[in-house]
């Protein structure tokens, strides 16, 4: 005899043991499709996280070279291992943020990458008009008399 669940509507006797046998396996190799399905997607999705990390990543220190080689700076690239790449952000209109106010941190820690009076180039003692007295020896007095000078 039939028992009928007064909840539901159900009835708690299996009329066809074997076709409830079949719906299960059917389900069992579905979900294990599905999983596998899942598991693929997720390992695409994360190599295409990392490809477009990859590309912004370059983009961003391109955007960074350009803007440092736009202040009228040589060797920017040198540049960026003072620059913060994890706090520079890309805005809506593919804009950098953050960046100014790293510049800023380097114009005060470089100031004569920013500021060309602060540039010796290469001649330290360019305010020392005096000679330099050196000792000659005897063949070099002979040779400077012979020749002259």
């Amino acid at each position: 005899m039939e028992e009928t669940n007064p909840v539901d509507g159900t009835s708690t006797e299996i009329k066809d043991p074997a076709a409830v046998l079949a719906a299960l396996d059917r389900a069992k190799k579905d979900a294990k499709q599905f999983r596998v399905e899942k598991e693929d997607l997720e390992t695409q999705l994360k190599s295409w996280q990392d490809y477009s990390d990859k590309i912004k990543s370059k983009f961003v220190q391109d955007k960074v070279v350009g803007h440092l080689q736009g202040l009228g700076l040589q060797n920017s690239d040198r540049l960026l291992k003072y620059i913060k790449m994890d706090l520079l952000t890309l805005n809506d209109d593919l804009q950098l943020e953050g960046l100014d106010d790293q510049i800023e941190g380097l114009k005060n820690d470089f100031p004569e990458l920013f500021d060309p009076k602060f540039l010796v180039g290469g001649k330290a003692d360019s305010g020392n008009t005096t000679a330099v007295d050196t000792k000659l020896s005897a063949s070099q007095l002979q040779a400077k008399l012979v020749l002259g000078r």
